[in-house]
């Protein structure tokens, strides 16, 4: 039996047991005292001498705790636990949103109207609200670690999410899509086949980078996405040593849903017993080097100028792949399976827009 927010509950022995805070450990854990007593009444009695002759330090190191030292104890405690491309989203989110407005702050600063100024602010610069979402997700992680570790014993103040700004990426005409697709078919390099190789299947564009010819099952007849190419912040470079600012990263993909096996048109299937090289040669350049994703959007960017076509970045081929797949009949689990997509909402929401035409085509239904 234990009495609830008081840290005092009866043991088996028989005795009651409260619990305070005693002090800090030199990595900033809680260190606890305990006293003990027969009767409820009693130890909480002693428990609260206790702390009537204890030094109040501890309490003024609370109030003294800066959101600067927490966000350093949050990256310091979540940086094992994820990929390291994840990590340095997280710590750019820190260094250029969160702690430019609370790091200065005490924590016994915080409030519900502190955090709807600090929303005000970023909603302010046209921040994207899937963005924004990811701030405040983050910084509400912080903050319950500021709860376990008692830095704070208040519940997190309640603040108000802005509504999602729902932005519609472009995509490409089927007109255009076609004009596309017709270049890539009449050439013969392997780039060209790679980007081909994109619109067909809907690949990211790190995905794409990390892409071997042993990853192609001839059996299935299917590529099987196992790895991703990015580039991130080095860790290392400090500005004075020969050292670059970003590194090349390769790992499995961003998420479980994304390492997924993708059958591949009969067309492309040709194209791959065609060119089929070595199982440790990356299939956009034949050798066994990569080309790093900078590369490829440069490259492509070059041949959308070669077809005349208008510029549109390198995952509208992703964006364009799912929507013209939903408008030829796809349903949208397959889809959302194709696209690596734990949930079939994110493939809706995301990636699938209806343009001018299929609009026109739905309205012609009611003539």
């Amino acid at each position: 039996m234990s009495r609830k927010g008081e840290n005092i509950r009866k043991r088996k022995d028989g005795r009651w047991e409260a619990r305070y805070i005693k002090g800090r450990k030199p990595d900033g854990s809680i260190q606890y005292g305990y006293v003990y007593a027969g009767k409820y009444l009693e130890v909480k009695q002693k428990r609260n001498d206790v702390l009537r002759n204890f030094e109040i330090a501890d309490s003024c190191e609370i109030i003294s705790i800066t959101f600067n030292k927490l966000f350093n104890e949050w990256k310091k405690e979540v940086r094992p636990k994820v990929k390291e491309s994840s990590y340095f989203f997280y710590e750019t989110i820190i260094e250029h949103h969160l702690r430019p407005f609370w790091g200065g702050m005490l924590l016994d600063q915080l409030s519900s109207a502190r955090i709807q100024a600090f929303i005000l602010s970023k909603t302010e610069t046209n921040i994207a609200s899937s963005y924004l979402h990811s701030i405040l997700i983050l910084f509400q992680s912080a903050l319950k670690l500021a709860q376990r570790r008692e830095y704070i014993n208040t519940p997190i103040p309640f603040y108000q999410l802005p509504k999602s700004r729902k932005n519609t990426p472009d995509i490409f005409t089927l007109k255009e899509w076609k004009h596309l697709e017709e270049y890539l078919r009449k050439q013969e390099d392997d780039f060209s086949f790679g980007i081909l190789l994109c619109m067909y299947t809907g690949i990211r564009v790190g995905e794409l980078s990390g892409l071997m010819w042993g990853d192609y099952d001839p059996e299935s007849e299917q590529i099987l996405i196992r790895r991703t190419i990015y580039r991130i912040k080095n860790a290392d470079y400090d500005g004075v040593h020969n050292k670059s600012k970003t590194i090349l990263c390769m790992e499995s993909p961003k998420t479980a849903s994304s390492i997924r096996d993708i059958p591949l048109p009969n067309f492309l299937v040709i194209e791959v017993q065609k060119r089929k090289g070595s199982k440790d040669d990356f299939i956009l350049t034949g050798t066994e080097r990569f080309m790093e994703p900078r590369n490829i959007q440069k490259r492509y960017k070059r041949i959308l100028e070669k077809c005349k076509l208008r510029y549109l970045n390198f995952h509208s081929l992703r964006h364009s792949f799912a929507t013209i797949g939903i408008q030829r009949g796809f349903d949208h689990k397959t889809m959302a399976e194709i696209l690596g997509h734990a949930s079939v909402n994110t493939t809706l929401n995301i990636y699938v827009h209806s343009n001018l035409e299929r609009k026109k085509e739905c309205m012609e239904l009611l003539s």
